[in-house]
């Protein structure tokens, strides 16, 4: 059986990673002051962070349109047998819902996953479902191999401001102010059970905060030489850089897969993010 592996554009996978395991990507719709824009296509990572600066009101992420995904997986059946699609997280999108509604009327031939993760959380599991794809497993045996390593991630993100959670409602003005002026950062993570955002710890202070996510990584007691770490940025390199040095020094992973915060995950996170899954 022939398995291609698709997933929508929250991946944050780089190209070249796309290109070499021909995985199938939707795009999801970015709405900027009225604007719609294809992510990927119309935006780059880093004109939508320019956008989100001078933007009134927070920017809105659409679900690739079911339209757009069937499209995907007739191409992918021209060449394949079976898709695998591998979702955001169903308590963040709708995208996963939506797959398995056309998995009703495509039958058997689609199966569909919940990554329950974002970002490169996301991507690091279709990278997965790819190498297992290339070892000629059953799909069965994926699914179960599959589900074993979306429940060994854990994923921190640090939030440098809570300006988009402001414009989103989910925080008050004055819970903003009032972090601002004593300098807090808050620590998110993603709930590898339920897929959900929930904070972790409050912060002062950049450094203790980014040292605070490298302590937490060593605790997972585990031997790094042989794991992949994923790091992604909301349009802040330096910081990224430094926090990567911070990751070889003290974690040394075999890996670390890095790349730009796309605008699913950003949006909420927004610039100064840093995210890794370990």
């Amino acid at each position: 059986m022939r398995i291609r592996i698709i997933t929508d554009s929250s991946c944050d996978l780089p190209k070249d990673f796309i290109e070499q395991y021909d995985i199938g990507v939707a795009p999801l719709h970015i709405y900027i002051e009225g604007e719609d824009y294809t992510d990927g296509k119309d935006i780059t990572h880093e004109e939508f962070y320019e956008k989100c600066q001078t933007a009134s009101s927070l920017p809105r992420t659409s679900q690739p349109a079911p339209g757009d995904v069937l499209h995907l997986i007739h191409e992918s059946l021209k060449e394949y047998s079976h898709v695998l699609s591998v979702n955001l997280s169903s308590a963040l999108s709708g995208t996963y819902q939506t797959v398995n509604m056309l998995k009703e009327s495509l039958g058997d031939v689609l199966t569909t996953f919940d990554s329950k993760n974002g970002s490169l959380g996301l991507g690091m599991q279709v990278l997965k479902a790819c190498e297992l794809v290339r070892e000629g497993l059953s799909k069965s045996e994926i699914i179960k191999r599959l589900v074993e390593y979306r429940d060994s991630l854990d994923t921190l993100v640090y939030l440098e401001t809570l300006e988009n959670a402001v414009k989103g409602g989910r925080v008050s003005r004055l819970s903003y102010m009032a972090a601002n002026m004593l300098n807090v950062k808050p620590i998110v993570y993603v709930d590898k059970h339920e897929g959900t955002v929930k904070v972790k710890e409050k912060i002062r202070g950049e450094k203790k905060a980014l040292k605070y996510m490298i302590h937490t990584i060593k605790n997972k007691n585990i031997d790094f030489s042989d794991r992949v770490i994923g790091v992604t940025h909301a349009d802040c390199l330096e910081r990224a850089n430094e926090f990567i040095h911070m990751l070889k020094e003290e974690i040394r992973p075999k890996e670390i897969l890095f790349h730009s915060m796309g605008p699913v995950i950003g949006t909420y996170a927004a610039k100064g993010a840093i995210y890794v899954c370990f």
